[in-house]
């Protein structure tokens, strides 16, 4: 399997200080080859400090990829996927703990998102608190496979809410659930399989918000994706179109493209 990936981010118009967070790690894992991970942190741009706390869940998760994951990857391949899962939820806890102690010492409320997915082989696992997102867009088409912590989100499922009332609601940007503002949040933790060569798309709500899955698969869909740098200019463009469509947020959009 060969790996393309890139990350482009972006503070925007209106925000002085960009608070997202983003990191993209590859590496060879001898008989499971070439292991990838991704993830984007989204600190809270209603609370003090926001690009403290999602720093502070990147450089945990680094640090977990070279030091925890590694020892990890002797385990039988029947269980590995588990005990990535008890090592990510105690992660998060300790996520949580460090950044509600650092806002206690200085007297503030501070809090971020974060969604992440680790590839090993032809299967993943992705775990995502908050309302940033991951999306696979193979050749064919692009599928969303975060579900949004959020209140809207929340009203959608529960179809109080319609998905085109959305972008005019008051409450788009409340969040359910956030590492460091409250208890441990309850994680999504999902797995898969990929099937075909598929450009992994992890981004902060900024670019969402006003990029449509269409435009995402026509800009990153494997067969777009030829050169790390092509994946790099078309990720500004969509950031760029954002940018224009008046999104104030900040915007990171994390790319990587893995070819079987």
């Amino acid at each position: 399997m060969k790996v393309k990936a890139c990350i482009y981010t972006d503070a925007g118009k209106k925000r002085a200080v960009n608070q997202d967070s983003s990191l993209i790690k590859v590496a060879s894992a001898g008989k499971m080859g070439r292991i990838s991970f991704v993830a984007v942190c989204d600190g809270m741009g209603g609370l003090s400090k926001g690009e403290v706390a999602s720093c502070k869940a990147i450089r945990t998760l680094e640090n977990w990829f070279h030091e925890e994951l590694s020892l990890m990857l002797g385990i039988d391949e029947d269980k590995i996927w588990d005990v990535i899962e008890i090592s990510w939820r105690r992660l998060l806890a300790d996520i949580n703990r460090d950044i509600r102690r650092y806002g206690k010492h200085r007297g503030i409320c501070l809090g971020t998102t974060l969604t992440a997915l680790l590839q090993i082989g032809r299967k993943y696992m992705l775990m995502n608190v908050g309302d940033s997102r991951i999306y696979l867009v193979s050749r064919k088409d692009v599928q969303k496979i975060t579900h949004d912590q959020s209140l809207v989100q929340s009203k959608i499922d529960s179809g109080v809410m319609l998905e085109n009332e959305v972008q005019n609601s008051q409450e788009r940007n409340v969040l359910l659930q956030c590492l460091g503002h409250g208890s441990v949040p309850q994680p999504q933790i999902i797995r898969g399989d990929i099937r075909m060569s598929t450009t992994v798309v992890a981004c902060s709500d900024g670019l969402w918000k006003t990029i449509s899955e269409k435009e995402l698969f026509r800009a990153l869909c494997p067969q777009m994706c030829v050169t790390s740098e092509d994946m790099l200019e078309e990720c500004k463009k969509l950031t760029m179109t954002a940018i224009d469509r008046k999104e104030q947020d900040n915007i990171t959009v994390a790319a990587m493209c893995l070819e079987y």
